[in-house]
């Protein structure tokens, strides 16, 4: 699972807030939001993406921390939120008419700083929009439902275990006659988390983690698949973080097998907006059946 940076770009944005002396003087920060963008290239069509999304945080967070990366506040201070985002999506395959995708969605994270546990949950809504050829016609309608708790075993150091459940309606018409059909996907994933502080006072965030999937058609046999995934971030300095990441996918879904690639790069311009790019390249083990995703976001604290 994400493209014009420039260093120079960052005095015009402190300066369209206000100056230099505003951003150091507002030393917290609660709520953070941006827009994003995104482009899926696969063998036989692209998807364009455009979202917004919103955090509020239960607690302040520190805009620039002395002894950490800016990108790892919440996660260090152990600060609870909630998140809402929606977006909007088309769809361009040769030989075929399509309508506007939506989806909307939002996560629930319990933390507190004086205590080690924590817990989310969260829910997504989407439809693909109407998808048209010849004398056919489909749609997808969906909705996902994710469940996680978890503990920190030190101060940077955390543990999760989650659920993931999502159920698909595939409706439409071939020939005049109509169809409906279901599909559930379900996930169990085991997450862990460190951040490090490197001897030359760099750091790094590292994420690993394995899940165990089961996906279950209607009308097909049901597909068990596990993956495993390695994530790094390196920070040279705590506004700059330089991601790089791979997942393995075996099991009995063909198409989900193969190796997922993943590079990225988010710096922050001032201590209060962030521009991050995302690369991510799957490589199956079926022919014909790879594809890349490019992420684009802003976000700006408040």
């Amino acid at each position: 699972m994400i493209a014009t940076r420039g260093v120079v770009a960052s005095s015009l944005i402190a300066a369209a807030l206000g100056g230099p002396s505003l951003a150091l003087a507002e030393d917290t920060f609660q709520a953070e939001a941006g827009l994003s963008y995104s482009r899926l290239k696969t063998d036989s069509s692209r998807q364009n993406t455009a979202g917004v999304e919103a955090t509020y945080f239960f607690d302040k967070l520190p805009t620039v921390p002395k002894d950490y990366p800016l990108e790892q506040a919440q996660f260090v201070e152990r600060i609870g939120s909630i998140t809402a985002n929606y977006s909007r999506s088309s769809l361009d395959i040769s030989n075929f008419d399509s309508s506007r995708g939506w989806a909307y969605g939002a996560t629930v994270l319990l933390a507190r700083p004086d205590t080690p546990f924590f817990a989310s949950a969260g829910f997504t809504s989407g439809n693909s929009g109407k998808l048209r050829s010849g004398f056919s016609e489909s749609e997808i309608d969906s909705r996902s439902y994710l469940l996680s708790a978890g503990a920190y075993v030190d101060k940077t150091t955390a543990f999760s275990l989650g659920l993931l459940r999502n159920k698909a309606r595939i409706e439409g018409t071939s020939f005049g006659t109509p169809f409906v059909s279901r599909d559930t996907f379900t996930s169990i994933q085991l997450l862990g988390q460190h951040l490090a502080r490197l001897s030359g006072g760099d750091h790094v965030a590292l994420a690993a983690g394995v899940s165990l999937d089961k996906n279950e058609p209607e009308s097909a046999p049901t597909d068990k698949n596990h993956s495993v995934f390695l994530q790094a971030t390196y920070y040279p300095m705590n506004t700059l973080g330089l991601k790089l990441g791979v997942l393995s996918n075996r099991g009995d879904d063909r198409r989900a097998e193969g190796e997922s690639y993943v590079a990225g790069v988010k710096m922050f311009v001032t201590p209060m907006i962030s521009l991050s790019v995302d690369y991510e390249r799957f490589l199956a083990k079926l022919p014909s059946n790879n594809d890349s995703v490019v992420l684009l976001k802003g976000l700006v604290r408040f």
